[in-house]
């Protein structure tokens, strides 16, 4: 678990966690470059009550997060360990059941797991070849957690200086972990690998509703950086161009890049400079790119802008509420988006209350289900890309009891 000044983090994940890792004998070490001795400290505190499964490394403060990833592979290929999840420290799992699941899992002896811990269900299933890896896992792969890999086949073995060479370069550094396990993948003959399902209310990411650390930075990361990345993987994967457009659209949405255009993070510069990766990356929006890049702020707002403008008016004359779907950081920023067009909203709602706080930026997050069952709604859904489609599934179903509720997708 790489940490950096954050032992508020560390602590919560300890509070929930220690106990439950200890019966299952499974070990939690502490990567920790910060400038203060906070996280020491409480980890000596935890080792001092006898949590033998406790361990700390202190890593220089101004080591890159993936220049870190690749010191904790190293160190663990070292090590007598059976399997090695990499996990940032803002994830805690929540129930006891999960974790067992995992060992239970891991007993199946794939050499890499491929993680989604907000699933309806838990489930195994074998990845057949490569390339299908490379589609299923590429996006979801660049955090943290989403892996779980066999010490003995996957890390033992690894030419290191080769796959540094290679992948901890400037334009692929902010993926270099996702270089390092396909690149990786590709060198082990007859690997075995699955896609391991858990169940979404067992995990909780506190820190969701954050902006990234690298917002500010966020076209060049998610087009150049994301594009040399996968481009530069050996030829056998043959899905590098379907991989590449599996990328979270959020982030190069129309609506993130007006917000760049108004602080003047985008414009004809950043997209002449980055538009061969756009266009490659989200086709079907480089017209809107192009023209939020060429346009005055005002004037690609209100073309981007007037058809969701326009459906909330319509709900609001009806009487209806508007409430925004989700509770993480996409809902922070379409909510953000919002009050900039000057259009209010009523609230969030999310799936399960569980995990979720009460409010957010001053407004009630509620259960989906029992609310919308009882208030006529236009539901503006502000999730991850991948997840959109479950959600409108789950608004259809609803729809069934009350009619009176329609939605619409902030991309």
């Amino acid at each position: 678990m790489p940490t950096c000044n954050r032992s508020k983090c560390i602590a919560r994940v300890l509070s929930t966690e220690i106990e439950m890792l200890k019966k299952l004998n499974i070990d939690i070490r502490i990567y920790d470059s910060s400038n203060e001795d906070d996280t020491k400290s409480l980890v000596l505190e935890y080792q001092n009550k006898g949590y033998e499964n406790l361990f700390y490394e202190q890593i220089d403060y101004a080591v890159h997060p993936n220049r870190k990833a690749y010191q904790i592979f190293r160190d663990a290929e070292l090590t007598e360990y059976d399997y090695i999840w990499l996990l940032h420290d803002h994830t805690v799992c929540m129930e006891t059941a999960a974790l067992s699941y995992i060992l239970y899992a891991l007993e199946k002896g794939y050499d890499f797991y491929l993680l989604n811990m907000q699933s309806n269900s838990y489930r195994i299933t074998q990845i057949q070849n490569l390339d299908e890896f490379l589609v299923l896992g590429a996006w979801p792969l660049n955090s943290f957690g989403a892996s779980i890999v066999k010490v003995k086949t996957f890390l033992k073995g690894t030419d290191w200086k080769v796959i540094s060479d290679k992948y901890l370069q400037e334009k692929t550094l902010n993926y270099a972990h996702v270089g390092f396990y396909f690149e990786r993948a590709a060198q082990i003959e007859n690997i075995k690998i699955c896609k391991l399902e858990l169940l979404r209310e067992c995990f909780l990411d506190f820190l969701r509703y954050q902006k990234t650390s690298w917002d500010k930075d966020t076209i060049r990361i998610c087009t150049e950086c994301w594009g040399s990345n996968i481009l530069m993987l050996p030829d056998m994967y043959h899905t590098k161009y379907q991989a590449l457009r599996t990328q979270d659209r959020w982030f190069l949405t129309k609506y993130k890049l007006l917000m760049y255009k108004k602080s003047g993070q985008y414009g004809i510069r950043s997209f002449l400079r980055y538009r061969k990766w756009m266009k490659v990356i989200c086709p079907e929006a480089y017209w809107t790119d192009t023209m939020i890049a060429l346009l005055p702020f005002g004037v690609s707002k209100y073309i981007c802008c007037h058809r969701i403008v326009k459906r909330i008016n319509k709900a609001r004359y009806l009487g209806w509420k508007i409430m925004i779907y989700g509770a993480g950081r996409h809902a922070v920023e379409c909510a953000e988006l919002l009050k900039d067009i000057e259009m209010d909203f009523d609230g969030f709602v999310v799936t399960k209350k569980q995990g979720n706080p009460d409010s957010l930026l001053g407004y009630p997050v509620q259960e989906a289900q029992s609310f919308l069952e009882s208030e006529n709604t236009l539901v503006i859904i502000a999730v991850l890309t991948s997840g959109v489609k479950e959600v409108e599934k789950y608004i259809e179903k609803i729809k069934s009891k009350n009619n009176m509720l329609d939605c619409v997708v902030f991309e």
